[in-house]
């Protein structure tokens, strides 16, 4: 009988080297980690997962719908750049990334993009173009990111900055219901000592008969071409997003 597909990527990897070694010593290799290119030791960090056989993605800091509430730092790309900042930024987090599978909009705080965020406008296509130009995959934090390059799309989240029971029950809840096999991409963040540990329990409890884990480029796909994101582009300009 066939089994749910699960991928896991867990945000906010890397801050701290406690929180770094029980991720890569209590949590199944296929679940990857999101870093944020302002970790200071980002090489460090990356070389460290891949040691452990789990994928890695890279946040790309990008305004949001909302930029007045959320500081993506002075590496941001988005609204009020010109073209050549945002290339600028995007080779600097490039350069950040190397060795990374990918990139992604989400961050340890969840997906800020839907709703008018940099990702989903008309003006991210040539970044969108530079990032399937390097091989790399994308991971967007919702299907509303309007996603245009190689890669995945997140199905669920779960915040890992609460308590056991809710974390307990969001996983609980996560599987489906009806039986039916799925895929499901999970995001969970920020990286916490009480998440760590309930995802573990998880992983190795009950529920794990239900389902096989997978690494997130198992549910890569091409995306939409060239052509149909000229066409969004073009039906894009002046609409609300």
């Amino acid at each position: 009988m066939d089994k749910t597909a699960v991928a896991i990527v867990l945000q906010g990897f890397g801050y701290s080297d406690a929180l770094t070694y029980d991720v890569l010593s209590r949590i199944p290799a296929p679940v990857a980690v999101g870093v944020s290119p302002y970790v200071s030791n980002i090489s460090d960090v990356i070389a460290r997962a891949h040691a452990s056989h789990r994928e890695v993605y890279v946040t790309l800091p990008m305004q949001s719908a909302h930029p007045e509430r959320v500081d993506e730092g002075p590496h941001a790309l988005g609204y009020g750049n010109s073209a050549a900042d945002d290339q600028r930024e995007l080779e600097w987090c490039l350069s950040r990334a190397a060795g990374a599978e990918g990139l992604t909009d989400a961050s340890e705080n969840g997906d800020d993009q839907p709703g008018g965020g940099y990702a989903t406008s008309p003006d991210f296509s040539p970044i969108a173009n530079i990032i399937s130009s390097k091989g790399l995959l994308y991971l967007a934090g919702s299907a509303q990111d309007g996603r245009r390059t190689r890669g995945m799309t997140a199905t669920a989240w779960i915040d890992g900055d609460t308590d056991a029971t809710t974390l307990d029950n969001r996983l609980a809840a996560l599987l489906p219901q009806d039986g039916k096999p799925a895929k499901i991409l999970l995001m969970v963040g920020p990286v916490t000592p009480v998440m760590i540990d309930r995802l573990a329990n998880w992983l190795k409890g009950p529920a794990a008969a239900r389902f096989v884990l997978v690494p997130p480029s198992a549910f890569a796909d091409s995306g939409i071409s060239n052509d149909q994101a000229a066409n969004l582009s073009s039906s894009s300009q002046g609409a609300p997003l």
